[in-house]
């Protein structure tokens, strides 16, 4: 099999810390974590640490991830000045690139989370919540250290899923979530062809579905 990173970040502020979504790079990562199938392993980088990053991502044959192409990517950018914000985005949009979120969207139609995907597909489930981590961060900051750790718990917790998420769907072949109407269902998917996908067409930058 191909070897692959899987990727995901928490931030320090949230959409309303920041003036809303359309500025998704001043948020700022809190912590980010990236598995390295080549040596199956975690590695976590923190604010300091987003060039790091960004080059491990830079070095592998294919990044996955939940809604990283628009939002995690966007969050990245924010660490390149104003006038290289553009060029930042379009060099990690540019790699390889399976983004699970989208992937599933062309294929249902719909964003849905990746909690609605894991429980039924994996029998998993988050940990926590976007939102949540963003109250750790703030308690961080006023000199709960343990806070910081538990954030990258529960963003490594995140990465895990979405690894096994994409082992299930190419092992198998189809993922299952929760339909409102449906109940549960099935969708096919063809990840084992690692095309790379591009942003979301209709180029939403919602709410992120953690």
């Amino acid at each position: 099999m191909q070897d692959f990173l899987v990727f995901d970040l928490e931030t320090q502020r949230s959409a309303l810390d920041v003036g809303g979504w359309d500025h998704i790079p001043e948020m700022r990562m809190s912590v980010g974590v990236l598995y390295d199938s080549r040596d199956q392993s975690f590695y976590d980088y923190y604010d300091t640490q987003a060039f790091d990053l960004i080059a491990h991502l830079s070095s592998g044959p294919l990044v996955i991830g939940y809604n990283h192409l628009s939002f995690d990517y966007s969050v990245l950018s924010g660490y390149a000045p104003l006038e290289e914000r553009a060029q930042l985005l379009a060099r990690l949009t540019g790699l390889r690139n399976l983004d699970l979120l989208v992937s599933i969207k062309e294929k249902i139609g719909k964003r849905i989370k990746l909690d609605d995907l894991v429980r039924p597909t994996l029998g998993a489930a988050k940990s926590a919540d976007g939102l949540l981590a963003l109250e750790w961060y703030r308690q961080y900051l006023e000199g709960e250290a343990g806070m910081l750790e538990k954030i990258t718990e529960y963003c490594r917790q995140d990465v895990t899923v979405t690894r096994d998420l994409f082992l299930h769907g190419k092992t198998h072949g189809k993922v299952s979530y929760l339909d409102k109407e449906r109940g549960l269902t099935e969708v096919a998917v063809d990840w084992p062809g690692l095309g790379a996908l591009g942003h979301d067409p209709e180029g939403t930058m919602q709410l992120p579905l953690f």
